[in-house]
């Protein structure tokens, strides 16, 4: 690296907290600055030598991460135009016996991208590195704070604790430091900060119970009991808790919660001056206290009563029409009415949830619970009873209703909400009173490819930013709802026709379509809008957002960043593909499908080698239906995981019939396509073992071909299932190399043994586009990686000697000949197989 350059990575690595590397690809150097080598533990660079090699970078990463640090740098050196950002563990050099201790690994958070010389190759990768260690572990500690507060809201809401028996030390929350009336600054962490504050004649209890906690798993222990406050005096405390276990069933931990339960002792004390009083209210509940004398209308209101409705003594009168002058207007109807029906004896208890208003002017949810005292004659002439805040709880359920029929990340109604809107606006013009109106489907073109480049929080930000459009331009009394993932609904209300209806939606595709600033990338997006209106004369809500579904559809399958009508004929297209589905089931049932052979010859000699098996369907009417008619319905129904299982069984067995009747030093092999629900849905594996188990054939001698965009979906499981299915020693071919990720690092982690080049590269031999380079770099890839090549769709002689030239192993296609049925493929086999040779030059 020339001199200026160091010079100003280390004008630069002083100006910030970050270290700096270059690596250069042509010479395999790597320039590490001071401040990286000092977060490696490598001793300084010697002036005038060397630079380093990757490796004293590489070797010190830890083992589980330096697959994704290779598949970065990967993926900037095969072009990937966003720079890479990884998070990885290191060990220092010149201490490696800390990365034995769980925390003796170091963090880093690694940054690079790759610089490009005129021809577009990569030439360097560069980037920087800063240490993130102390950041990681404060997320740890933040994850054990977070469980802590968990154990102990097992316990109780009020005061936390969190005993740690070893250390000897207590965790007091600051609720549990304001119960007693204290600051942070005066409560430590000892035990001795609780235990030696409680009563003298209360101490003896509680260290019991604490003894006894870790021989009750089943529960948590209760004990109440008089602890100092900060003022002087004595507060009656009920402490819970629960004991955290070894593995060795050995308490390691005490976690709990104390609350202030001063309020009930002083009324259980009442209650023994007055025990009438006290019974009754202790049947009523054990919140906030009333009893109520019906002759006299005096009302005792006990003081955690008065706190809870924020009440002064003397801003409360002793009666029920002070209670009462505190409902909600709307809710003392019922209140009144559940009273009544109690004190009449119509309802054995009074129970009854009413809204208050506090006297800081907020409202309130309460319980109100109650039990009356009845004279000889059975009227009732005393009512008390106990009050409780249910304020948190009838939110939660309010959040909960709301959540039901609202998108969680967007607040937009949900597909639940809008099916409800629609079926009122159908209501409304049944009874003869609604105006024309329009369901639309508004799905985002391409969506998917925007997650996979840029990852899925900026995919929800993507979706957030429109959804805030889509508001923009919703006029007021239409209903905008977020349906799937990169998909909306509008029920456009109150239209005079069609056009009106075509009108909104093209307001909705222009807001859009305007570019999306996220993360320094102007993003643009399109959609496929569909429409269908209530003039088509609809029974349920359902079938016209199916319809406006068909109509989105179509519009997509013209190709997106459309707007398209519903009309009858969608329908009787869609009723049509019904048909078809249950037709390709009879097919199924009724051994309709056949399996045609295509040969795949050996280019050297022109020797046929393999076949690949391709499904055909044997209409009863329709004759033979081609693949491309059939396949995506079935990829699309799910009937392609059973045609799936009959094509490998069926290729198998045809395979082996062909091995016995034309044996050969290196027997034909058969290639089957396996579609990428099969792979994901079925038991791919143990198929696989019970057809070699059935046929016979040598595992070698199949070949089972996967998409590239299958391998992405799931990188890990694939190449788990795919390891699992090589050690049997079949072949994995990917199938159509080229058209989509042709990542060097999937080529680099999974165990593939044969490339199949794309036909519209082939055919760009003959027609002379440049494309035609790129059928020799995968042959010449292929070579280099030890892999077999297959060159598809090969139509013309010209296209067979130029793959002959590159020295491409496998070809198929018309020139050589065309999938046949099995007893067109005897007769070939019969043949000369020098008839498909290359011609030479």
């Amino acid at each position: 690296m020339a001199g200026g350059s160091i010079d100003r990575y280390l004008l630069a690595e002083k100006a910030g907290s970050e270290g700096v590397w270059d690596w250069d690809l042509r010479t395999d150097t790597l320039y590490l600055s001071p401040r990286f080598k000092d977060f490696l533990g490598l001793p300084p660079a010697v002036t005038g030598g060397p630079d380093n090699r990757p490796d004293d970078w590489l070797a010190l990463v830890h083992p589980d991460d330096v697959d994704w640090l290779h598949a970065s740098f990967e993926g900037q050196m095969v072009g990937l135009s966003v720079p890479f950002q990884i998070e990885h563990r290191v060990r220092r050099a010149d201490q490696p016996d800390l990365a034995l201790k769980s925390d003796g690994w170091r963090w880093l958070a690694c940054r690079g991208t790759a610089v490009m010389d005129d021809t577009g190759d990569p030439v360097r990768l560069v980037g920087s590195v800063s240490d993130i260690t102390e950041r990681k572990r404060a997320e740890r500690e933040l994850r054990r704070s977070e469980e802590r507060y968990a154990l102990a809201a097992a316990a109780s809401n009020d005061g936390l604790y969190d005993w740690d028996l070893a250390a000897g030390r207590v965790y007091y929350s600051p609720r549990w430091r304001s119960l007693l009336g204290l600051s942070e600054a005066e409560v430590g962490d000892s035990p001795a900060e609780w235990l030696d504050r409680v009563a003298p004649e209360d101490r003896p209890a509680l260290l019991q119970a604490l003894d006894r906690l870790g021989e009750r798993r089943d529960a948590p222990f209760e004990i109440e009991y008089r602890i100092r406050h900060a003022d002087g005096g004595l507060r009656w405390m009920a402490c819970r808790g629960v004991a955290v276990l070894s593995a060795e069933g050995r308490p390691v931990r005490l976690v709990g919660s104390q609350a202030d339960v001063t309020d009930r002792k002083l009324a259980e004390q009442r209650l023994r001056d007055s025990e009438e009083r006290y019974a009754l209210a202790a049947a009523g509940a054990a919140d906030g206290l009333w009893d109520w004398r019906i002759d006299t209308g005096e009302v005792y209101y006990s003081p955690r009563w008065r706190e809870m409705m924020g009440c002064r003594d003397e801003a409360l009168a002793g009666t029920l029409v002070d209670w009462m002058k505190r409902v909600e207007p709307l809710d003392r109807p019922g209140l009144n009415t559940a009273i009544s029906l109690h004190l009449s004896g119509q309802r054995e208890h009074l129970q009854h949830e009413c809204r208050m208003r506090h006297a800081d002017g907020g409202t309130l949810w309460v319980l109100i619970r109650g039990l009356a005292v009845r004279g000889a004659d059975g009227r009732a002439v005393r009512m008390a009873g106990s009050m409780t805040d249910i304020t948190a709880r009838k939110r939660a359920e309010e959040q909960l209703l709301f959540d039901a029929v609202h998108d969680t990340m967007t607040g937009l109604p949900n597909r639940t909400l809008l099916l409800d809107r629609i079926s009122q606006a159908l209501d409304r013009n049944r009874r003869g009173g609604g105006r024309l109106f329009a369901a639309v489907i508004v799905d985002l073109d391409r969506f998917k490819s925007i997650n996979d480049a840029l990852g899925t929080p900026t995919g929800d930000r993507l979706l957030k930013a429109i959804a805030e459009r889509l508001k923009e331009v919703r006029r007021i009394g239409d209903t905008l709802a977020r349906l799937s993932a990169d998909e909306f609904g509008v029920l456009i209300d109150d239209i005079g026709d069609a056009s009106d209806a075509v009108e909104a939606a093209e307001r909705i595709a222009q807001a859009i379509a305007r570019p999306v600033t996220l993360d320094g990338h102007d993003l643009v997006v399109t959609a496929s809008i569909g429409v269908a209106l209530s003039a088509t004369g609809y029974d349920r809500a359902e079938d016209m957002l199916r319809d406006a579904s068909l109509a989105m559809y179509r519009a997509k399958s013209g190709g997106r960043a459309r707007i398209d009508l519903f009309d009858a004929n969608l329908r009787r297209q869609a009723m049509a593909v019904m048909r078809t589905e249950a037709e390709l089931r009879a097919a199924l049932e009724q051994g309709q499908l056949r399996l045609h052979y295509q040969p795949i010859v050996t280019l050297e000699d022109g020797a046929v080698a393999g076949f690949e098996a391709l499904m055909r369907w044997e209409h009863p009417e329709r004759g033979l239906v081609p693949p491309g008619d059939f396949i995506p319905l079935a990829e699309e129904s799910g009937l392609i995981v059973p045609m799936g299982r009959w094509a490998l069984r069926e290729a198998a067995r045809q395979a082996a019939c062909w091995q016995a009747r034309f044996p050969r030093p290196q027997p034909l092999f058969i290639s089957v396509n396996v579609s990428s629900r099969q792979f994901r849905d079925d038991d791919l594996v143990g198929l696989v073992r019970e057809v070699l188990a059935e046929s016979g054939i040598a595992p070698s001698s199949l070949k089972l071909e996967l998409t590239e965009s299958l391998l992405m979906e799931d990188p890990d499981r694939c190449r788990e299932r795919m390891m699992e299915i090589r050690a049997m020693d079949v072949r994995l071919s990917i199938d159509d190399f080229g058209t989509g990720y042709s990542s060097l690092a999937y080529l680099h982690r999974f165990p593939v043994d044969t490339l199949k080049i794309d036909r519209s590269f082939v055919r760009a031999i003959s027609s002379g586009e440049s494309n035609a380079a790129i059928v020799q770099v995968i042959a010449t890839l292929a070579s280099i990686l030890q892999l077999d090549a297959v060159a598809e769709g090969v139509e013309t002689a010209e296209e067979a000697g130029f793959l002959q030239d590159i020295r491409c192993k496998y070809a198929q296609g018309f020139h050589f000949a065309r999938p046949t049925p099995p007893e067109g493929i005897e007769r070939l086999l019969a043949e000369c197989p020098a008839r498909y040779a290359a011609p030479a030059g």
